[in-house]
């Protein structure tokens, strides 16, 4: 008798949290607040060098890039959760074939086996 997995063994189960962990850390310590706030600016009438706010506008524009590709996977994700409950996943998207293990376990919302997700990274 095949011993069943309980969810929290599931390899997209545990993406899917630390997608989630990763986008309420970044909302969390770079969008909570105005920037102000995120500078840890005393006084709005106060002079900063103008290099300070400036990295706190870099900084919220490189998290906010970061927050879209967790946002890209969350939905890769939940695509792969999908094909999971209608029987197609692990199947490769172009040629059909089943994709190995190993790279499901490394990238379980994979949709393509290796060789064909190399091929589309060539084009």
């Amino acid at each position: 008798m095949a011993e069943q997995k309980s969810p929290a063994d599931d390899p997209l189960v545990q993406k899917a949290e630390e997608v989630e962990r990763l986008r309420e850390f970044v909302d969390q310590t770079s969008f909570s607040g105005d920037e102000q706030e995120v500078s840890g600016e005393l006084s709005a009438g106060a002079d900063q060098h103008p290099a300070d706010s400036a990295d706190v506008t870099e900084q919220r524009g490189r998290d906010y890039v970061i927050k879209q590709l967790l946002e890209q996977e969350a939905e890769q994700i939940q695509e792969a959760m999908r094909r999971k409950a209608e029987g197609r996943y692990g199947i490769c998207e172009e040629c059909g074939n089943k994709i190995p293990e190993a790279r499901l376990a490394a990238r379980p919302e994979a949709t393509l086996c290796i060789d064909c997700q190399r091929r589309r990274e060539a084009d």
